[in-house]
């Protein structure tokens, strides 16, 4: 069962649109590889969020949580793309990743993504750290609802057409294409131990269901727009002047 959808991104791609219109010759590119950016990563979230939803939206054993920002006291925070919570008390945190051309992954963990422009890899931050990191911040967040015991795995979701160069050692398996993460899932829970595995359907000491969790989760959830308009120096008057007017029937 869906618990939330992802966020509307329209007003952020609106806002580097006119960024973009009045931008001079010093910050246009700048501001294009930003809105490629952007716009690939709602394409990939909603491409990714599709595909689970289609297997989830009626499941009864998994609620699914789109596009949830949690945010710590200290001022950490985790933008999770997609959050699954299974009936066996399990939650996994999906990170969807766009690469037009393919990555690569290294030896020694790094990830390269293919830059079409300059034929060549460049590097990027690894998804599997950010992932971690954004386990730390859920498991603090779980602790404070009184969740600490849950089980917390992380899967990096790649697009079902994308070319993943993959090292002969170093471990991979979180990362997984899109179009088999069901799979992934269901080899996740029969590698689970048999306490965690049967915990959630057997044990009526649990006060939480998988939605009540799900819907703590929302609740907590703090959405942010960041400040391209202070990044590129571009001015919020001018903006305002290029704002289309609105009519008043």
């Amino acid at each position: 069962m869906i618990y939330k959808d992802t966020d509307n991104k329209d007003a952020v791609l609106a806002i580097l649109g006119k960024m973009l219109a009045l931008a001079g010759p010093d910050k246009r590119a700048l501001i294009e590889r930003q809105l490629r950016i952007v716009r690939a990563g709602v394409e990939n979230e909603r491409a990714s969020a599709s595909l689970i939803d289609f297997y989830l939206k009626d499941a009864t054993r998994t609620a699914v949580v789109h596009d949830l920002r949690l945010v710590l006291e200290d001022g950490r925070a985790a933008q999770i793309d997609h959050l699954l919570v299974h009936r066996t008390r399990r939650i996994y945190i999906l990170e969807t990743k766009q690469f037009a051309h393919g990555m690569k992954i290294t030896e020694q963990g790094e990830f390269r993504r293919w830059d079409d422009k300059n034929t060549s890899w460049e590097g990027m931050p690894s998804p599997l750290a950010r992932n971690e990191r954004h386990a730390l911040v859920l498991r603090q967040v779980l602790v404070s609802i009184g969740l600490g015991d849950v089980p917390v795995e992380t899967l990096v979701l790649v697009a079902p057409d994308a070319r993943i160069d993959r090292p002969r050692k170093f471990d991979t398996a979180q990362v997984v294409k899109a179009d088999q993460f069901v799979e992934r899932l269901h080899k996740s829970l029969e590698g689970a131990p048999l306490v965690s595995a049967l915990g959630g359907l057997l044990n009526n000491a649990l006060p939480d269901s998988i939605g009540d969790i799900a819907k703590k989760l929302v609740a907590l959830h703090r959405p942010s727009t960041p400040d391209y308009i202070a990044r590129f120096g571009v001015q919020r008057e001018a903006l305002v002047r290029a704002a289309p007017a609105t009519s008043a029937g």
